[in-house]
């Protein structure tokens, strides 16, 4: 019988952010930014679309040695125009208390190549806009942690 693991949290109160970024601001920074301004800690980025002039990406590849076999590839950067197709993530804060964005998305590229992965702090510069729905978990934290099961730094959920 398959076993099934859950680690949450039950939300009920929040605010959202609806916003967006303006040309040339990079994706992760901007939506810091956006957090910052409005003191949220801890959210669901429930939708980014838009455009990027370059995207830098990492995404899971085989790797026997990692401790679950795999590991996060060589960052890409992926050479604009782009599409922001799809985009989701957490917000929440490091062990020290830093804001931490985890971004997961989808682009394509001029010739229609859709391409996707986990978004990189500082290689995503908006080309014409980024517009973004937040919304905020301000009953609980959210806290990117080492998780010793499978070598990553992954956010857990604390009430």
């Amino acid at each position: 019988m398959e076993s099934i693991r859950i680690q949450a949290v039950m939300s009920e109160a929040g605010k959202r952010i609806v916003g967006r970024l303006l040309p040339g601001t990079d994706l992760i920074t901007g939506i810091e930014a956006m957090c910052q301004q409005h003191q949220v800690t801890s959210a669901t980025i429930v939708s980014v679309i838009g455009s990027l002039t370059q995207a830098q990406l990492v995404y899971a590849v085989p790797d026997e040695t990692g401790k679950i076999g795999i590991r996060y590839h060589d960052p890409l950067t992926v050479g604009g125009p782009l599409e922001i197709l799809a985009c989701q993530g957490i917000i929440g804060q490091s062990e020290q208390g830093a804001l931490s964005v985890h971004l997961h998305g989808l682009i394509s590229d001029p010739s229609m190549r859709v391409v996707g992965g986990h978004f990189l702090n500082g290689g995503n510069p908006v080309l014409a806009t980024a517009e973004i729905l937040i919304q905020q978990c301000s009953d609980v934290r959210m806290i990117r942690e080492q998780d010793d099961e499978t070598g990553f730094p992954l956010f857990k959920f604390y009430e």
